[in-house]
């Protein structure tokens, strides 16, 4: 597709304008109504010589702004016309490191990255900060560090002004060494081969997801360990209407029944559920089993009754939490989701008649819980280290395994 002239994105910005406000309420109400549409003013007036993926970014800049999580551009189509960084980066409890490069960069795997451009890591991840809604403090962490891999954006959030980064990392304690990254071109597949940690062993957490949920009895350590991956299930496609797509998933409410039937036979056990990485989907199935568990006595309890949760619980899986804070004795353990309890959600999208670039929204404000705060309250904080991930260990587990009754 040809680049796009002024006058076109100018009909996509009063498109965009007057469409979101009307679809999306938060866009209606001030002050936020004010900025968003001077933004656009602003965008508009500098449109001449730009390129379609700068101004693409300046529009995920100005929808992020609202700090709605859910509302966004859908960039994927234009960024992967552009060569990538290859840098997978994590965020742990002892800083950012490389999970994930090609055996070009092989160098820097494992290695915790200290700066980059000469900025630390906390300076240079607030300034890809731009690209990211705000909806509480973690949410940096969460999304900041995938910027890292697009030229187009790390240039317009100030962090290079070339396509290359220069990565300071600890060589060894106390050692720093420097390396210069640069984006490739897949088709070399040489300097593309993949290079990546892989764990010594897993421990249950970090298994692949193969199962929308599950669970597993730990007899030595007397803990029912629930694994919820997805908020979907048969029960919520069928209530939608979609008959075929349900039969094809499990359902929930007989793998709630086993739950508490397990937790019944085992009176000694705690029951962890793992709400971690959960991206969401709908949040009927899990508020209601929190509020069926709010009325059994023997398991509500805060040292029987763990929910964990992380950087990456997500949508409906932060509602689910907020239910059991709010609903039950529950200990909370693990990170705060970068997402508020109460959020917008219900998300739709439509797209700009020029660019076709698609707009993600939220359609409806989501009060689920009474506390209004912007991140879960959590009762034990636990981060896992990059050592941790290595190795395969799971720390938050591993805190309910060793308590006892």
């Amino acid at each position: 597709m040809a680049q796009l002239t002024p006058e076109q994105w100018r009909a996509d910005l009063e498109y965009l304008r007057t469409t979101l406000p009307a679809k999306h309420p938060g866009f209606a109400q001030k002050p936020f109504s004010d900025r968003f549409q001077n933004s656009l003013t602003e965008l508009e007036a500098g449109l001449a010589g730009r390129n379609d993926l700068d101004i693409a970014l300046d529009l995920q800049a100005i929808l992020s702004a609202s700090g709605d999580a859910h509302t966004r551009v859908d960039l994927l189509p234009m960024l992967q016309k552009i060569y990538p960084v290859p840098l997978g980066l994590g965020w742990y409890a002892d800083g950012i490191y490389v999970s994930g490069t090609t055996k070009r960069y092989k160098a820097i795997l494992g290695k915790k990255i200290v700066r980059i451009n000469g900025l630390d890591t906390e300076t240079a991840l607030q300034k890809t900060g731009r690209f990211v809604a705000m909806e509480n403090d973690q949410a940096v962490f969460k999304d900041g560090l995938q910027w890292f891999r697009f030229p187009a954006a790390f240039r317009q959030a100030g962090v290079s002004n070339s396509d290359t980064l220069a990565i300071t990392y600890e060589d060894q304690p106390g050692k720093l060494q420097t390396i210069k990254v640069f984006p490739i071109n897949p088709a070399n597949q040489t300097d593309m081969q993949p290079a990546q940690i892989v764990p010594k062993e897993n421990d249950l957490r970090w298994r692949p997801l193969q199962y929308l949920f599950f669970l597993e009895y730990l007899e030595s350590d007397k803990v029912l360990y629930v694994q919820y991956n997805r908020c979907i299930s048969r029960e919520m496609t069928l209530a939608r209407g979609d008959t075929a797509n349900a039969m094809q998933l499990p359902a929930f409410q007989p793998f709630a029944d086993s739950i508490l039937y397990l937790m019944r036979q085992h009176p000694e056990a705690r029951l962890v559920f793992d709400l971690r990485f959960n991206p969401g989907g709908g949040a009927s199935d899990g508020i209601e089993f929190a509020r069926r568990i709010a009325e059994i006595p023997e398991i509500n309890r805060k040292d029987r009754l763990f929910v964990a949760v992380n950087l990456y619980t997500f949508s409906s899986a932060v509602q689910i939490a907020a239910v059991f804070d709010e609903h039950t004795n529950a200990t909370l353990i693990g990170d705060q989701p970068a997402e508020r309890p109460n959020h917008y959600g219900e998300v739709r999208s439509f797209r700009l008649p020029n660019s076709g670039l698609e707009i993600v929204h939220s359609s409806r404000f989501m009060r689920i819980v009474e506390k209004n705060g912007k991140a879960l309250d959590i009762d034990q904080k636990i981060t896992p280290s990059f050592d941790d991930f290595k190795n395969g260990k799971d720390p938050v587990l591993d805190f309910v395994r060793k308590r006892r009754e």
